[in-house]
């Protein structure tokens, strides 16, 4: 036996509690400075043989828990495959439909141009028969609405939406959707029409803080403040329908993160909303011009934890639990099953390209029959995205987050040269305040990882 070379130990914010986790696993559990000198000895001496029972049970503990390992095995080999056999499933239809392009809003930061393009029929019945022709027996059918702003073709989405649920019940799986919307459309109309569908995951809206500093940053196309019309939805929709709020956070208002989860929560809507930081950067040409108020990825992971603390401090539990370790996709642009439908029936793997033209595409949905078709230059798009690999990246094979990043955004990893690292997330540095908090969350609700010589061994 081996230990694994994905541990971490990480001193919680309790005293004299050490918290072991296992990025590969998603193991913890919890001790204290005597218990780890017995968890250290154990590591540095695996196949001795256990001097007592309590020993013998820490031992069979480290190795349920992925702490230890056998001689032979290549963690990083195995992580590869485990990737590798999610990404040969078949049947599951990921799509990420954006059903217009346009948008009432002109952000400062955005990394789109918007055309004034919508879904037609055709486009709408090739959607249909594209995942009538890939959905199999049994399998999730789980659609992203996306633009420009989605709810700009609200009639888009309210003739699909009842034709994914009986083809869903019809194929025996199950069809769940989000969306992500500017939230200025979101009227009670369109909240009575999402709550009776039941099966939500989130719908993000973006508030960028205080009514002063957000006015500043997303207005409509004609220049009008937009704060209070969100709000005032935001608060309309917040008990039916399950809405996240992102603070997209550059140098320029990161500043006023705190007074805004006072507002919010003055307002009453923590808990009944969950929040979190986005991290502005120039993701495309369109929005280069960011680049100088962007945050570093080290600062963006500063602000991202100390955000989360103060959410907890005001007695509102994170919006995250223990990371997990990564099995397949990352998102919808390394997914087989998935895919970004634009309007002209133009198909797209990453949705940083659904409002450019049919030259970056990597298809078009065939309007007969819904497959999708790669010619010339869409042929050549395709297979750069099929070539993506993200364990390419040299640097990732010496991190302990690789389990739960999987190299990152592919589509800034695939930016980045092999010999450095991938798209780092956030975790690449936040990890330990990531599990001191997990850790108190779990202690103040009375729901403590096991500790490392629990009676009973098993998965942590």
């Amino acid at each position: 036996m081996k230990p694994s070379e994905f541990n971490v130990f990480v001193d919680a914010h309790v005293d004299g509690v050490v918290i072991a986790y296992n990025t590969f696993t998603g193991s913890m559990f919890t001790c204290d400075t005597g218990e780890l000198a017995r968890v250290e000895a154990a590591l540095g001496a695996p196949d001795a043989a256990p001097a007592s029972a309590r020993d013998a049970a820490l031992r069979e503990r480290l190795v349920a828990c992925g702490f230890l390992v056998a001689d032979g095995l290549d963690e990083r080999r195995a992580l590869r495959s485990r990737y590798d056999r999610r990404q040969a499933s078949t049947g599951a239809v990921a799509l990420t439909l954006a059903p217009t392009v346009s948008c009432n809003f002109g952000c400062t930061y955005c990394f789109q141009e918007h055309p004034k393009r919508r879904m037609s029929e055709d486009d709408v019945l090739a959607v249909k028969r594209h995942v009538a022709g890939n959905l199999g027996p049994g399998s999730p059918l789980h659609v992203t609405w996306f633009g420009g702003e989605p709810l700009l073709a609200f009639d888009v989405i309210e003739e699909l939406t009842p034709y994914f649920h009986e083809i869903a019940r019809e194929r025996g799986g199950r069809f769940r959707q989000s969306m992500i919307t500017n939230g200025s459309l979101l009227d009670e109309k369109k909240v009575d029409f999402f709550a009776a569908q039941g099966n939500f995951d989130f719908l993000q809206i973006t508030l960028d803080g205080p009514p002063a500093v957000h006015n500043k940053r997303r207005l409509t196309t004609n220049g009008q403040p937009t704060y209070d019309r969100i709000l005032a939805n935001v608060e309309r929709a917040s008990g039916r329908l399950p809405i996240t709020l992102r603070v997209n956070v550059d140098r320029s208002n990161v500043d006023h993160l705190a007074a805004f989860v006072d507002l919010l929560a003055a307002r009453g809507l923590l808990p009944r909303v969950s929040v979190y930081v986005g991290h502005v950067l120039p993701y495309t040409d369109v929005c280069s011009g960011v680049g100088s108020a962007a945050l570093t990825k080290e600062e963006f992971a500063a602000v991202q934890a100390s955000f989360d603390f103060a959410l907890f401090e005001r007695g509102i539990r994170p919006p995250f639990s223990l990371p997990k370790p990564r099995f397949g996709s990352l998102c919808i642009a390394d997914n087989p099953s998935g895919a970004v439908v634009a309007p002209d029936g133009l198909v797209f793997r990453c949705w940083n390209e659904v409002a450019t033209t049919e030259r970056e595409a990597s298809g078009l949905l065939a309007p007969g029959s819904g497959a999708v078709v790669s010619e010339g230059s869409a042929r050549e798009n395709r297979a750069a995205w099929d070539g993506y690999d993200p364990f390419s990246h040299a640097v990732c094979q010496t991190c302990k987050v690789q389990p739960l990043c999987h190299g990152g955004c592919p589509w800034e990893a695939r930016k980045n040269p092999v010999e450095s690292t991938g798209h780092c997330t956030p975790l690449r540095w936040n990890l330990p305040d990531r599990l001191r908090l997990v850790h108190l969350k779990m202690v103040l609700d009375k729901h403590p990882p096991i500790a490392a010589d629990g009676a009973a061994p098993g998965p942590c």
